[in-house]
């Protein structure tokens, strides 16, 4: 055990570090998106109250980092990006990777993914859709070096 806490020790003076199991990709999404557990994806869980509900509601998100969203429930859910409250370039990314709005996400465990790859730094605010009253939340996307 002593030789196991040196190893890790001597992985994260080295800068190695261990991927974090939370937010290494299930096999569905490296199945269907060969994706791979160097991936980092990161879940935002969609779900209906008394309105339109997504936990977290504010997420930071390193670029190169995917986020998906996950319906938890059988009700319908939409994402969509608020187009009109982004920098020019961070609307410029959604829309050339046709990433604005999610499709009805309309059964439980139905989800819509999203890279952040290459994606300029600032806030993405969306709003959420669906049988009740809507919902919001963010996704920051912090500049290179800045957590």
């Amino acid at each position: 055990m002593r030789a196991s806490v040196l190893g890790c020790s001597l992985l994260a003076l080295i800068g190695c570090q261990a991927p974090d199991p939370e937010l290494i990709p299930d096999e569905r999404l490296q199945a269907e998106l060969g994706l791979t557990a160097k991936d980092r994806v990161h879940t935002i869980e969609l779900r209906t109250e008394l309105g339109e509900l997504a936990q977290p509601d504010s997420l930071d998100l390193p670029s190169g980092d995917l986020v998906q969203f996950v319906s938890m429930d059988w009700l319908v859910h939409e994402v969509r990006f608020e187009l009109d409250s982004l920098g020019t370039e961070a609307r410029r990314f959604l829309e050339s990777t046709g990433q604005e709005a999610s499709p009805p996400l309309l059964q439980r465990d139905a989800r819509f993914v999203l890279t952040f790859e290459n994606a300029p730094p600032g806030r993405y605010p969306y709003r959420l859709a669906g049988n009740r009253d809507g919902g919001r939340g963010v996704i920051v996307v912090p500049p290179p070096g800045g957590r």
